[in-house]
């Protein structure tokens, strides 16, 4: 009975909830609910898993619905629509009639569709060629009959270049009312199938026209692959040997010595040859039949010499042969193979295993197959190679790392399998070593850009959320030191509020820097005027017992930058050299042109070449462990006591450098110093003559900062409306406040002639910043703009963000900033 009473009184619950519009809270509870099934549903193998899961978190969605309009739920469903909007995966919910319900910031960057178009159709016209429009017609048709699928797709971008999306749907309820897509970024992963792929190709192409015949079957003898060569001796097909089922049993006329030995075949022409075959057997780690694998060598079997093709008992060499066809195929492998006798001796190796390390054949053959191998790899390699030695396994695979000759670490991939004398006892090892240096470099650079990505995503979003807090903390406290001025009881503990602020706008703009996500205001600029300009600071920072010196280059090409960061990147190397040598030494900056003509790589960086301007700031100090130095760039990684730093000041110069295209690389050696080399792209000279000056003026020339214009103060946050509002209106400006961008397009439709400035935050619930200001160009173009936000320049569509009359001001900003830039922008500064 009190089951039955609370399904009732929920019953009527949502009843009168499903009435109303969605809340806030609603909305969010359904973003949780697909979110959910986002992670869940998605990955479910059966219809069953799927509707259950749809059934169970459908009921938990609806019951938070009917909680979630009562008491605090919009701020709880505001926190949440927050929680996803900065999640990185592109999130797309879409009506039955594909009209766009809601998507995330994510899916605006994986998707930049054009402005002005719906969501479904920009995605389309995405799409690179047909093959991928048919694959995309196919995953909406089964979204709309209730089907979740997938598929990747090529897509070609406003920049014209290519990369590959997968698009997931999920139908949430049969038929489908609504449908969530889930778009990833999978490009790199194809390009590293591609390259894969590539290579089996160029494998299998030159196993296909060896000079020897080469065959696989299966236990019963039937072919699984039959050589290109083997298959003209045999008049045989691939789809012959699909089809028919065939084996070599069937082509044997004469079968002299079993199956490994001289044996007569009936060729192409119905006339017999013969032959010399090896067979050997290859089975899995659990002991399973794998294959056959099988050499067939045709010529020299009439002269006599089949003799010196059978392999000699304890001759590691012999499988490998006398035969000059064999041997040819040994040496002329395209990858590195090196045969070893039982004591893990190298017997004969070929030319690209040579090439590869980059050694003469005496340096390796005759040595111990270890001596080639860095030693933290000899314990595993000594284990798998003595499976394959004691006949436990068949076959072998490990990596190690080998040292090349000039002293280059290659990471290899390592296929050993072993060989056997005529009596079947084995006798040898065959290995083979792929260089794959360069498949690990690109997995670890793909494993550090997603973790990258994904600590930016999260210090960007906090650093957007604290840069409105930030505003109006520091915003009213300004507005209290006006009135509590110097001498007022009050007026030191406002002051000590009032700094403890910008200490958190410092922090809040190296999560910014490291993110990339700061505003820039680039500009070409001297190095060597603002090092010069720096020197007195620096001085003063490192203290009278550590020596600065400066040594400029001659003839420096000019670079363009944003003078602020620049100098920030500098003072946070030269202090942390300061550090380095706690408190004495020699810290020297040196700056000149460096013409690069070959790519330079370092760590998960690669330079291309170019004409650059380096920055090198060195040190006498301590140095940095070797352990460290992939570490450094890390946000909130330090070897420093707990109170000593925060870990955020090598982020922010390499955020800072990569955000300017610029490259940072590292070379410290312990107990003697570090060096932090800065390479900035050269400026052209061309653009370097058509540069034009103009001197900005200081923001606090101006004693009047006050106005008459009306404006028109667009902006969710209460706080920073309200601070803003307040600001303005002190300074003699009428101001009209709207809290969404829908309501200040109402008050614009009524009074457009009255309003003279339109200041608007970028990212707001329903209508943004940009929409509100198409919507107004449309009707008035010459109004006067000014965006406010944390990091969001770059969400700003083209078009607008050129236009010079709109403007922009980075959050957290101070009163004077807001009234100054006001100023300037009604032409009044």
């Amino acid at each position: 009975m009190l089951a039955l009473s609370f399904s009732m009184r929920l019953r009527r619950r949502l009843k009168r909830v499903v009435r109303q519009p969605i809340s806030w809270a609603g909305a969010a509870w359904v973003m949780f609910l697909i979110t959910t099934i986002n992670h869940f549903v998605l990955q479910a193998d059966s219809t069953v898993t799927y509707v259950s899961l749809i059934i169970g978190i459908g009921c938990m969605g609806m019951f938070g619905w009917a909680v979630g309009s009562a008491g605090n739920a919009g701020a709880f469903g505001d926190l949440l629509r927050r929680a996803i909007d900065v999640l990185p995966e592109a999130r797309l919910i879409t009506a039955r009639d594909g009209s766009t319900v809601y998507a995330n910031p994510g899916f605006k960057r994986l998707m930049p569709i054009m402005p002005g178009k719906p969501e479904i159709t920009g995605m389309v016209d995405l799409l690179d060629g047909e093959s991928a429009q048919a694959e995309f017609k196919r995953l909406r048709g089964n979204a709309r009959n209730g089907v979740g699928d997938y598929c990747e797709v090529p897509v070609r971008l406003r920049d014209g270049s290519r990369e590959w999306r997968r698009i997931s749907v999920a139908p949430l309820g049969k038929p489908a009312g609504f449908t969530l897509w889930l778009v990833r970024d999978v490009s790199a992963r194809r390009e590293m199938e591609t390259a894969q792929r590539k290579e089996f190709r160029q494998m299998f192409d030159f196993l296909d026209n060896l000079p020897v015949g080469f065959f696989s079957s299966d236990q019963q003898g039937r072919f699984r692959f039959v050589n290109q060569t083997l298959g003209d001796w045999l008049g045989v097909s691939p789809e012959m040997v699909r089809a028919t089922g065939l084996g070599l049993a069937d082509f044997v006329l004469d079968l002299r010595d079993g199956p490994n030995g001289v044996m007569s075949l009936k060729g192409a022409d119905g006339r017999p040859f013969d032959v010399f075959v090896r067979q050997t057997e290859l089975y899995d780690d659990q002991g399973n039949f794998v294959h056959n694998r099988c050499l067939v060598l045709r010529d020299g079997i009439e002269q006599g010499q089949v003799a010196q093709q059978r392999p000699e008992r304890s001759s590691s060499k012999a499988s490998l042969g006398y035969d000059p066809r064999v041997r040819w195929l040994f040496k002329e492998a395209p990858v590195g193979i090196a045969v070893l006798d039982l004591e893990r001796n190298v017997v004969d190796c070929n030319r690209a295993f040579l090439k590869m390390l980059g050694r003469h054949q005496d340096a390796i053959v005759g040595r111990s197959l270890f001596d080639q191998i860095k030693s933290e790899y000899h314990d595993d390699a000594s284990r798998q190679l003595g499976k394959v030695a004691m006949g436990t396994m068949a076959a072998v695979r490990f990596d190690v790392q080998m040292p090349t000759a000039r002293a280059r670490m290659l990471t290899v991939s390592v296929f050993a399998g072993h060989m056997e004398d005529e009596t079947g006892q084995i006798s040898g090892l065959v290995l083979h070593f792929i260089d794959a240096t360069e498949q690990r470099d690109l997995e670890l650079q793909f494993t550090q850009a997603q973790k990258m990505q994904a600590i930016g995503q999260l210090a960007g979003g906090v650093a957007h959320d604290f840069n409105n807090v930030l505003t109006a903390l520091t915003g009213f406290c300004e507005i209290l030191l006006e009135r509590h001025p110097k001498g007022d009881p009050d007026h030191q503990e406002l002051q000590q509020i009032y700094q403890s602020g910008n200490r958190a706008t410092d922090l809040v703009r190296q999560l910014l820097a490291f993110s990339r996500k700061q505003t820039l205001r680039p500009k070409i600029v001297d190095i060597s005027e603002v090092i010069s300009d720096l020197s007195a600071m620096l001085n003063r920072s490192l203290g009278e017992t550590v020596v600065l010196r400066i040594d400029h280059g001659r003839d420096l090409k000019q670079i363009r930058v944003d003078t602020g960061q620049l100098e920030q990147v500098i003072v946070n190397l030269a202090v942390n050299a300061g550090h380095a040598m706690n408190g004495d030494g020699e810290v020297m900056i040196r700056t000149n042109n460096a013409l690069v003509h070959d790519p330079v790589e370092q760590a998960h960086d690669i330079m291309p070449p170019g004409s650059y301007v380096c920055i090198e700031v060195s040190d006498t100090g301590c140095g940095i462990a070797p352990e460290n130095l992939t570490k450094i760039f890390e946000p909130f990684f330090t070897t420093k006591d707990v109170d000593k730093g925060t870990g955020l000041g090598l982020s922010t110069v390499y955020g800072i450098v990569r955000q300017t295209d610029g490259y940072i690389f590292v070379d410290s050696v312990v107990g003697k110093g570090t060096t932090f080399s800065i390479y900035f792209p050269a400026v052209e000279e061309e653009a370097v003559a058509k540069k034009v000056e103009k001197k900005q003026p200081d923001l606090f020339d101006h004693a009047d900062l006050t106005g008459t214009a009306t404006i028109l103060l667009v902006e969710d946050e209460d706080p920073v409306r309200l601070f803003g509002a307040r600001a303005l209106s002190a300074k003699g400006y009428e101001v009209i406040e709207a809290p969404s961008g829908d309501a200040a397009w109402d008050i614009f439709k009524s009074q457009a002639n009255k309003i003279d400035l339109i200041i608007t935050d970028v990212v707001m619930p329903g209508m943004k910043g940009p929409d509100l200001v198409e919507l107004v160009r449309a009707s008035q173009p010459d109004m006067k703009v000014i965006f406010m936000s944390g990091y969001a320049e770059d969400v700003i569509p083209d078009g607008i963000e050129n236009d010079p009359t709109i403007h922009f001001l980075p959050k957290p900003f101070k009163l004077k900033d807001l009234a100054y830039k006001v100023k300037e922008v009604l032409g009044e500064a």
